[in-house]
């Protein structure tokens, strides 16, 4: 039978269309942060994740959760292991006894008095000298680290003016780690708060001082509660990862896009770490403008701190490190230190700026770091 003139023609053009195949979706990455939208940390990652967007040609999309809208910062590690997001901000200080490693690690942040020889040191260590490190990410939370950066120093910051050894005696104090054990050696009780609960925590007379860098008197809100702030430094926060990727997202990638992502690392860290340098001196001025007070306290407990934190490192850390069941931190000791020298010898050497640090960063580690 013949088939009418129109059906025939119709199929004939059909025939003569060619068949567009239909373009892949994007990678879509879920990332989870506990820190306000406006903090300094969010700031650089929204210019990472806009710069991976289009190096990808639009191949890899971030879904942006800051502020804790999907995940506090107690839920993330889990929540990216479980996959209820597949990138996010991870501090095992939130839930130490799944993260010893991590935890040990930051109980090195009493040696911390360099951001940047400190955050160089620190991704070397995680990415190339430390295999328990990789275990407790990889094997533990199916994660891949990426990267992260060390504070610039934490301060004390109370509610009312304190100097000395005795305005601390039994006064609440938010701490973590080493500077929770300090807190508790000045007379003081150590109270474990996140930094997304502290501006609460102090308004509502939970804690009276909390342990935390400079610039958290804005980015925090810090500066409306906690109006007088020691400028002693306790040391600066290390360890958590600001950068990682579930291990089955990180293996939807192609290595093409995969490189792009380790191509933009170094930028981003480093990028990072001086928006805490920078920022502390410029929110001090603003706080002070405002009626803040930044004072030292006195000799004898700049003394306590100093002493402290030698200390610390010298004859005590390793003995935590064994309480947490790390095995062999003597290893990791030796590593951090030697890592902090060297890193402090390079920037010395060839420039402190951000540039130079990231072209240090990518070095090597990052020109060092697989696709696979």
């Amino acid at each position: 039978m013949r088939l009418p003139i129109i059906l025939t023609v119709a199929l004939a053009l059909t025939s003569a269309i060619p068949i567009v195949a239909k373009a892949a979706d994007p990678v879509k990455i879920i990332y989870a942060s506990y820190v306000p939208l406006k903090h300094p940390t969010n700031i650089t990652l929204e210019k990472f994740f806009s710069k991976i967007e289009k190096d990808s040609g639009g191949s890899i999309e971030f879904d942006r959760q800051f502020g804790s809208v999907l995940l506090g910062a107690k839920d993330i590690p889990s929540g990216v292991r479980d996959g209820l997001a597949d990138s996010g901000y991870m501090l095992g200080i939130f839930v130490p006894s799944e993260m010893p490693v991590d935890n040990y690690i930051g109980d090195f942040s009493m040696l911390n008095d360099d951001p940047l020889a400190i955050t160089g040191a620190l991704n070397e260590l995680v990415i190339q000298n430390c295999p328990q490190c990789t275990n407790e990410y990889e094997n533990d939370f199916k994660v891949k680290y990426l990267g992260t950066y060390a504070l610039t120093p934490y301060l004390l910051q109370c509610k009312e003016e304190r100097k000395n050894l005795e305005d601390f005696k039994n006064v609440k104090v938010r701490g973590f780690s080493s500077i929770a054990e300090m807190i508790k050696e000045m007379g003081g009780i150590p109270v474990g708060v996140t930094t997304s609960e502290m501006y609460e925590a102090l308004d509502r007379g939970v804690i009276d001082c909390t342990a935390h860098m400079l610039a958290s008197q804005k980015s925090f809100s810090l500066g409306e509660v906690a109006k007088y702030t020691i400028l002693d430094p306790l040391g600066g926060f290390m360890g958590g990862s600001m950068l990682n990727m579930r291990l089955e997202k990180w293996a939807e990638l192609s290595p093409e896009q995969r490189q792009i992502i380790i191509n933009n690392l170094p930028s981003v860290i480093a990028e990072t770490t001086f928006s805490y340098v920078h920022s502390d001196g410029e929110v001090q001025k603003e706080m002070e403008a405002k009626g803040n007070k930044f004072y030292h306290a006195d000799k004898e407990m700049v003394s306590f701190i100093n002493n402290f934190r030698k200390d610390y490192i010298d004859n005590r850390i390793v003995a935590k490190g064994k309480e947490r069941g790390v095995k062999d931190p003597e290893k990791i000791k030796a590593s951090i230190i030697r890592l902090k020298a060297e890193w402090t010898k390079l920037l010395d050497e060839r420039g402190r700026d951000e540039e130079t640090f990231a072209e240090l960063l990518k070095e090597r580690i990052y020109s060092k770091m697989s696709v696979e």
